[in-house]
C-alpha cells in the first residue's frame, strides 16, 4: 500500500489545502512510511522538508519515490527513531498519519510535534477514534490509546490547537486498507510455506480479520485532522 492507513491521495491533498500549504512551507513528517504523503504535497504545493521513519526498508522506498518524482532536492528522508530526535529547525507544518503511538497516543503526539513548529505552525494528523459511544470491552482493551472523537477535539484544544478540517475514512477506505494488509500477509505465506514463523503469521492474519469482522468496521473510525493554533 502506498499509504499505510485508511485514507486516499485525494483526502491527503485536501488536508494539505486545508492546512494552507504552499511553496514557501517546510514540512516535517513523522513516521513517513514510503514517502507518499510528502510526495503528494511536494507535487501539489511545492513544499520542502523532511520525513523520518524507523524502518530502513520504508526509508529506502521513500527516497526512491522522491527521486522518481524529482522532489529529492527539496525533501529529504532520515532513518531515525523520532523519539530520540531534536528539532533541526522549526517547521511550518508537522504531519503524522497513523503513527501517534510513537509517543503513546494523541496527546503525546501533539506535545512532541509542537516542539518542531513555528509559532503559527499547523499539524496534520491521522488518528483512529471510537465511532460509537459503547465499545465491547474485549475490543476496547486491545486499543487503550484510542480516543472518542469528542476527546480528540478536547485534547487538541488543551494543546493549544483548533480543529480546522476533518477528512474521514469511508467504509470503502477501511476495506481497501484492511484488504491490503491481508493480501500482503497471504502473499508472504505463499512465498514462505515452510518458514518457522508461518503459523504465527497465519494466526495474526486470522486475528486481525476476526477483529475487523466482529468489531472494527462498526466501532473504529479513522480521520485526518488539520489543526491550527488557537
Amino acid at each position: 500500500m502506498a499509504i499505510m492507513n485508511p485514507t486516499t491521495p485525494e483526502k491527503v491533498v485536501s488536508a494539505g489545502e486545508a492546512a494552507g500549504l504552499s511553496a514557501d512551507d517546510r514540512v516535517v513528517e513523522f513516521g513517513c512510511g514510503y514517502g507518499t504523503i510528502l510526495a503528494l504535497w511536494g507535487k501539489r504545493f511545492g513544499i520542502a522538508g523532511r520525513g523520518l521513519d524507523i524502518r530502513e526498508d520504508a526509508c529506502r522506498r521513500a527516497v526512491a519515490l522522491l527521486e522518481k518524482e524529482g522532489l529529492s532536492p527539496r525533501i529529504g528522508i532520515d532513518l531515525a527513531d523520532v523519539r530520540d530526535e531534536t528539532p533541526d529547525r522549526l517547521y511550518d507544518c508537522a504531519a503524522c498519519i497513523g503513527s501517534s503511538h510513537i509517543w503513546g497516543g494523541f496527546a503525546g503526539a501533539l506535545e512532541a510535534m509542537s516542539a518542531w513548529l513555528e509559532p503559527d505552525g499547523r499539524i496534520v494528523i491521522g488518528e483512529r477514534y471510537w465511532a460509537r459511544d459503547s465499545v465491547p470491552p474485549e475490543f476496547a482493551r486491545e486499543w487503550r490509546d484510542v480516543l472518542t472523537e469528542y476527546e480528540i477535539f478536547q485534547t487538541a484544544r488543551d494543546a493549544g490547537f483548533d480543529v480546522a478540517a476533518i477528512f474521514r475514512a469511508s467504509p470503502d477506505d477501511w476495506d481497501a486498507y484492511e484488504s491490503g494488509n491481508w493480501q500482503g500477509l497471504l502473499a508472504w505465506l505463499r512465498d514462505h510455506p515452510g518458514d518457522a514463523d508461518a503459523d504465527e503469521v497465519r494466526e495474526y492474519l486470522y486475528r486481525i480479520q476476526d477483529e475487523y469482522a466482529a468489531y472494527g468496521r462498526e466501532y473504529m473510525g479513522f480521520a485526518v485532522y488539520v489543526l491550527v493554533p488557537s
